[in-house]
């Protein structure tokens, strides 16, 4: 398991704020005396360079969208413990805990991971839904999702599992992924020698007797490639006895439903979908 993978897997980010504040100097930290006159500003950052930052080193753990993961959900933590501590907990990290610092980033790169967080807290707390759960419910069921996607320990698993979705992507992000399911796909931190994967992405594989296989890549090494079809069926193929191999950019194996629903029925399935925040089977 690489460094990046051990980021934080337990709720720290409400102890993070008194063990960051004892690495910083008074004069930084604005947290660290009740009765300051006002909070330090927001660290200057560029939110698009901290997301390719962000989805490099961090998403592993917290979530394509810092909504949490094997670690916890981060989208409110510069509001809530300033940039200042964020910024120095993804430098220097926590002692003694998983999470580790990120020095070769540099004070600019920490920045810019914050200034991404920032937005995204600021953009899911804003985001209101215009549908009706219950309808989206229905809608959701009818158009076959469950056979792909698992919420709650019920269904498929060859999407994403959907449980607690509503908490980690707001209603603009979750419409826009209905209508391109294979644009903007979730980047996976450095795994031992695989490195860094783009998951769901999907694969053609022509073999040299022309049989040809489609499917999302479970694995992969030198000599072979695993592919998972449409059906959840697994095909181990033998790259040498591999016609052609190719990535697919911007296809996916889930349904685009821009021309399947109507934009009332598409507002009620978002809203069921943000209504999911949690559920235990």
């Amino acid at each position: 398991m690489s460094a990046i993978r051990s980021c934080l897997i337990v709720a720290l980010v409400f102890a993070l704020g008194s063990l960051a504040r004892n690495t910083l100097p008074a004069s930084q930290d604005p947290q660290r005396r009740p009765g300051t006159q006002s909070a330090a500003p927001p660290i200057v950052g560029d939110p698009d360079k901290g997301r390719d930052l962000f989805q490099a080193n961090c998403s592993g753990c917290h979530g394509i969208d810092a909504g949490g993961g094997d670690g916890p959900d981060i989208q409110q933590a510069p509001a809530s413990l300033g940039d200042a501590t964020v910024a120095n907990i993804i430098r220097r990290g926590v002692p003694d805990t998983p999470m580790v610092g990120f020095f070769s980033i540099g004070d600019a790169g920490a920045a810019d991971i914050v200034a991404y967080i920032r937005k995204l807290g600021s953009t899911m707390s804003s985001e209101t839904t215009k549908g009706d759960p219950r309808k989206g419910e229905e809608i959701y069921n009818s158009s076959g999702c469950p056979a792909c996607h698992m919420i709650a320990g019920q269904g498929g698993e060859i999407g994403p599992e959907l449980t607690s979705i509503g908490a980690k992507r707001g209603p603009s992000n979750l419409h826009q992924r209905l209508i391109d399911p294979g644009v903007n796909l979730p980047k996976e931190g450095n795994v031992g020698d695989r490195g860094k994967w783009t998951l769901y992405l999907l694969y053609r594989a022509v073999t040299n007797d022309g049989h040809v296989t489609e499917g999302i890549r479970m694995g992969e090494d030198s000599f072979s490639i695993v592919l998972k079809d449409v059906n959840g069926n697994f095909h181990a193929l033998y790259k040498p006895n591999l016609r052609s191999l190719e990535k697919e950019p911007l296809k996916s194996l889930m349904p685009s439903f821009k021309d399947t629903l109507s934009s009332a029925e598409m507002d009620d399935l978002v809203a069921y979908l943000v209504s999911l925040k949690g559920a235990t089977p």
